[in-house]
């Protein structure tokens, strides 16, 4: 009996990488990678594994995805907020009803909290609610249609985050090398929910295992919850270097000028009083698997400061 199919968007990205990779390991379903560069080295990579590798993009029309999404059992999908000519909820909603023109059975978005419904109108992270309308839709063609499941994951600040955007920075002070993490996470306000991007995989591939019991279900996950000092001394513990908290309040961040400022200040200050999940049942992704702590990701992956 042949393997039900389950096809992957933005394979060669983070979120999308983790969920083939888990998806090889644990071997219940084949895998398709959807990728606009098939020729690309990792896909490359992709297909030496045994992996289907097609050429689609969320930003292609209906009709294209659908036809990529042929004979798949399940899609994972993850959209991205900016470089497209769409909204990310337009794409998010077209990718749905391609997958349920396909015949797909089930539908699996990486979805975000409504920032701007939860806190009445307070906080406009458009990323997180355009997501959000994405899920509201897809919960909608589920009612619509019984066959085609829907399900969600949640994910939260990637600590891989502090190799990039948020890398702590260097300084030299009275002969002494000390380091320093800046963020616009209030320290006496909700300890900001972190994870290993990696733990996705584990999560998606549980969910696609066990349809009926994950059925409109939404599983964040979270390896640690820290304020920015408890950040900083972990950072330092595993280090040994000396590492302080430096908190930038939103409203200071937002004038920094960079394109998306506005938007991360108003979500550190969404994290900052409500949490990356407000009331949302954190359990049920430490149920399915070993999540990472920020201690065991910087061991893991030999972080260095520099």
């Amino acid at each position: 009996m042949s393997k039900s199919i389950i096809s992957v968007f933005g394979a060669t990205g983070q979120q999308g990488g983790s969920v083939v990779g888990e998806l090889l390991k644990v071997g219940n379903f084949k895998v398709r990678a959807l990728t606009r560069n098939p020729d690309s080295e990792v896909a490359k990579k992709l297909k030496e594994k045994g992996v289907e590798v097609v050429k689609c993009d969320d930003s292609d029309s209906k009709e294209a995805i659908q036809e990529a999404l042929k004979n798949s059992y399940g899609i994972f999908s993850v959209t991205f907020p900016f470089g497209k000519n769409e909204s990310e909820d337009e794409i998010g909603k077209k990718v749905a009803d391609a997958a349920l023109g396909a015949g797909v059975k089930h539908f699996v978005f990486s979805g975000l909290a409504p920032c701007n419904e939860i806190s009445n109108g307070r906080y406009d992270v458009p990323h997180f609610d355009n997501k959000h309308k994405v899920e509201m839709y897809a919960r909608q063609l589920s009612k619509e249609n019984p066959s085609f499941v829907s399900s969600f994951v949640y994910a939260p600040f990637y600590y891989q985050n502090f190799k990039t955007y948020f890398q702590p920075k260097k300084s030299n002070e009275n002969g002494n090398e000390n380091y320093s993490i800046s963020l616009p996470s209030d320290p006496t306000g909700k300890p900001l929910d972190m994870g290993d991007i990696e733990n996705i995989g584990s999560i998606v591939s549980e969910i696609f295992s066990n349809q009926s019991k994950y059925s409109g279900v939404v599983v964040p996950f979270s390896g640690d919850a820290l304020t920015g000092p408890e950040i900083a001394n972990t950072f330092s513990k595993v280090t040994g270097k000396t590492v302080t908290f430096n908190f930038i309040p939103p409203s200071v961040y937002r004038t920094f000028g960079f394109p998306g400022a506005d938007e991360m200040a108003s979500m550190f200050e969404y994290y900052n009083e409500f949490g990356a999940f407000n009331d949302l049942d954190k359990s049920i992704a430490s149920k399915i698997t070993k999540l990472t702590s920020l201690e065991e990701y910087l061991k893991k992956s030999q972080f260095k400061l520099e």
